[in-house]
């Protein structure tokens, strides 16, 4: 196989990706991310600190699918809305960096809120609160903002970059790397490891003093029911966000590393198909949080199964009331 038919299979592919298994994710995952908002803002939740950080992330998921995983879609359509228009390029993929690295901080912060809750430690107890979590929050949301500027300089769709929205130059490449790396593919991952592993422990620790307890009896902090859950939800969580982003983060700065080299076409060609498979494997993180939700939150459970009563309810009052009007014009009722 020549370099231009092997060239033209691997676009044929990515196109076919991008058209029905991004779309698949599109649409799973903006269905699951608009539940997940709607169960972390029911009052019976999100007064909890660490439902406040998911009820966010899932927010920003739902931006990263707009943004990402449905624009990548239409240029499966041949439709590239970021073609030759280096203004919709920079706001494209300011937008997906941003509401991509804001969510996966906001993870950290759960898993260290739930890190925090689960302490032996009853002086750990007090630095979870609403106001220092909301503070936390926005600092998080400003300085990731101002980490990604960068996009507005060093990405163009214009004859530079031959109307693809892309680096303009080599440096810029080595930048965002580095940005994507550090703040998204990188760091956050590894903290939530590092405090997922000590949620483990502590909860490792306090079934072993409720076991001490029991021969000795004396007060003791006891993880509860919901805080479990929370934890349960987060590790696995984590799990699903170590498996959809470390491979990118791989693939991502060996392009870098070798962007000087010289390869062969169909190196490139395989370069580039790998590449592509990759950020659609990104996307599993932002569209599948909903089942794990599902999975292990009993609490989210109840909340969901509570909107489905309620729009059965609905619709069976809807059909209720079309059928009273006909019903009476066929039996009418004499009034003497």
């Amino acid at each position: 196989m020549d370099d231009n038919a092997s060239f033209h299979l691997a676009t044929v592919d990515v196109s076919a990706i991008n058209r029905y298994g991004i779309l698949f994710l599109f649409i799973i995952g903006t269905l699951g991310n608009l539940l997940n908002v709607y169960v972390f803002s029911r009052p019976r939740l999100r007064h909890n600190t660490c439902v406040l950080c998911l009820l966010l992330s899932s927010f920003l998921n739902f931006l990263v699918l707009i943004f990402g995983a449905f624009i990548r879609c239409l240029i499966g359509f041949n439709i590239d809305l970021t073609y030759n228009s280096s203004i919709f390029c920079k706001i494209h993929l300011y937008m997906i960096y941003v509401s991509q690295s804001v969510s996966l901080w906001l993870i950290v912060l759960a898993c260290i809120d739930r890190y925090l809750s689960s302490s032996l430690n009853i002086v750990h107890h007090r630095w979870i609160n609403r106001q220092k979590t909301s503070f936390i929050m926005s600092c998080i949301l400003i300085l990731t903002s101002l980490s990604y500027i960068e996009v507005f300089y060093c990405f163009e769709a214009s004859l530079i970059t031959k109307s693809i929205c892309s680096a303009k130059s080599q440096l810029c490449s080595y930048i965002d790397t580095a940005n994507f790396l550090i703040l998204n593919s990188f760091l956050p991952p590894s903290l939530m490891l590092g405090f997922g592993a000590a949620m483990l422990i502590n909860i490792k620790q306090s079934h072993k003093r409720i076991e001490d307890t029991q021969s000795y009896p004396r007060p003791i902090h006891r993880i509860n029911r919901r805080d479990k859950q929370l934890i349960s939800m987060l590790l696995l969580e984590v799990v699903l966000i170590v498996i959809s982003m470390v491979p990118i983060t791989i693939i991502k700065f060996y392009l870098t590393a070798t962007s000087l080299r010289r390869k062969s076409q169909q190196q490139i060609n395989n370069e580039y198909f790998a590449y592509q498979i990759l950020i659609t494997v990104s996307y599993i993180n932002s569209s599948g949080m909903f089942f794990i939700y599902t999975l292990r939150g009993k609490l989210f459970r109840i909340e969901l199964i509570r909107l489905f009563d309620r729009l059965l309810c609905c619709y069976q009052q809807n059909q209720l009331r079309q059928q009273i009007p006909h019903m009476a014009w066929i039996h009418p009722i004499e009034h003497f």
